[in-house]
């Protein structure tokens, strides 16, 4: 009797197990989680160099009375896919010294300083962004008056610089290598200012008698109150002047003095291209004896 007592028990127990599996809904089998792909790195920008173009303001050429030339020169690519505008470049906040970084253009110095992460980003940013420009800079190369110089580009920029020109013909000459963009410019300037000065010095307590004569390289004399077919003037006070002194050499006279009159000590000052690189002076003494006639002081050349 109580064997089957236990097997009805465990039917019983059984069939309540079934009952209740029945009943409970199945759970949902647990879904993987999707897989994301990662972002695609832009690709880096092949400039085709064919297609570029080197641009310099103003047109330069012809004659000018202005020595200091400003230039803007720029090259560019039309097919840039992000052409930069002519500002600054671009600055962040701050920039990393160390471990702990220092701030750039931050005007409130209590401001907190930024965490390691944002030290990170910031020059993950930098380096993409110098990565991404790397094809943008070139190096020109410059010939004016025959003095080679480089000069940074970045493309689609304008870069701005001055040129000081001398007096008479100039000639510049822009490359830039990788593309073969070659510019040459010429130009004349005639400044205003007079090139070739000659002065008589008197001495203190002294007086000397006669005058100054400048012999030009084409053999004209100049005299006192005359002008030369170049265009040298000589004035009444013993002062020459000349715009354009045309190249070779020059000689200083003095005339003698009438024989009344006593010793003296003739002083004549030289100057040329005053107040530029290419200054140079001279100077011209000699002890005139009354009636003794014309006397040369010196020569000096002037160079093209």
């Amino acid at each position: 009797m109580r064997a089957q007592m236990k097997v009805l028990t465990a039917l019983l127990l059984l069939a309540a197990g079934l009952l209740s599996a029945q009943k409970a809904p199945a759970k949902p089998a647990a879904k993987a989680a999707p897989k994301v792909a990662p972002k695609p790195k832009p690709a880096t920008y092949e400039p085709d160099l064919k297609l570029w173009r080197l641009e310099l303001g103003p047109e330069l050429g012809g004659w000018t009375s202005d020595r200091e030339v400003p230039l803007t020169v720029k090259l560019v690519d039309p097919r840039d896919p992000n052409p930069p505008k002519d500002e600054r470049a671009r600055r962040y906040d701050w920039e990393d010294e160390g471990d702990e970084g220092r701030y750039l253009d931050r005007e409130d110095s209590d401001e907190a300083r930024p965490s390691a992460a944002e030290l990170r980003k910031a020059r993950e940013e930098r380096e993409a962004e110098v990565k991404r420009n790397a094809w943008r800079q070139r190096t020109l190369k410059v010939w004016f008056n025959g003095e080679a110089s480089t000069r940074g580009l970045s493309v689609g920029r304008t870069e701005a610089f001055t040129l000081t020109s001398q007096n008479g013909e100039n000639r510049l000459e822009i490359l830039e290598p990788d593309s073969g963009l070659r510019i040459v410019r010429s130009w004349w300037v005639s400044t205003s200012r007079t090139r070739l000065r000659i002065l008589s010095v008197q001495r203190d307590g002294e007086y000397s008698s006669g005058s100054m004569q400048i012999l030009e390289p084409d053999g004209a004399i100049a005299n006192r109150g005359q002008r030369t077919p170049s265009g040298g003037r000589m004035l009444w006070s013993d002062g020459y002047s000349h715009d354009t002194p045309p190249p070779g050499t020059y000689t200083v006279k003095w005339t003698g003095g009438w024989r009344g009159s006593r010793p003296a000590r003739v002083r004549v000052e030289v100057l040329l291209d005053a107040g530029t690189d290419q200054e140079r002076r001279w100077t011209m003494e000699r002890l005139m004896l009354p009636g003794a006639g014309a006397a040369i002081l010196g020569t000096f050349d002037v160079e093209p």
